[in-house]
């Protein structure tokens, strides 16, 4: 509990990457609920290393590309978190200078632009591919129910 209100009260230096801008410093309370109102209630944990974590929203809107991680598009705005002990801290500058760097806008915005097509049209096919499902599955339905 007492660690608990510790984080509360304690503020970070963490990354702030938004689509379609530069990288930012900024200082976030350390605590949960402040990135989930932030970022979202869903969160999406995506580990870069054994300190290093990005906070995402899984349900970020499609059209929000931002930056490009391992062949795969962020969507919406994110967050760099150093991590210690399962403990949310302060981010040290080589880190900053090295997820700044890793992260520069000019460096994604080509790539965005390449995959957002394949991610879009893939994003697409999936859902024609639900809408056909759930069609058949409501036809037996409504065969059952008339049966």
């Amino acid at each position: 509990m007492v660690n608990e209100r510790k984080e509360i009260h304690m503020k970070i230096k963490v990354l702030l990457v938004m689509p379609g801008k530069e990288v930012q410093i900024a200082k976030i309370p350390a605590n949960i609920k402040f990135i989930k109102s932030f970022i979202g209630a869903e969160l999406f944990k995506i580990r870069l290393n054994d300190t290093t974590m990005i906070y995402t929203n899984k349900n970020a809107k499609i059209d929000e590309f931002n930056r490009v991680l391992g062949g795969n598009i962020l969507l919406g705005t994110f967050l760099i978190v150093s991590i210690k002990n399962n403990h949310r801290t302060s981010m040290r500058k080589k880190d900053i200078r090295k997820y700044s760097n890793m992260f520069k806008l000019r460096k994604h915005q080509k790539k965005v632009e390449r995959l957002k097509e394949e991610y879009l049209e893939e994003y697409y096919s999936m859902q024609r591919k639900m809408k056909q499902k759930n069609a058949i599955r409501n036809k037996e339905l409504i065969f059952k129910l008339a049966a």
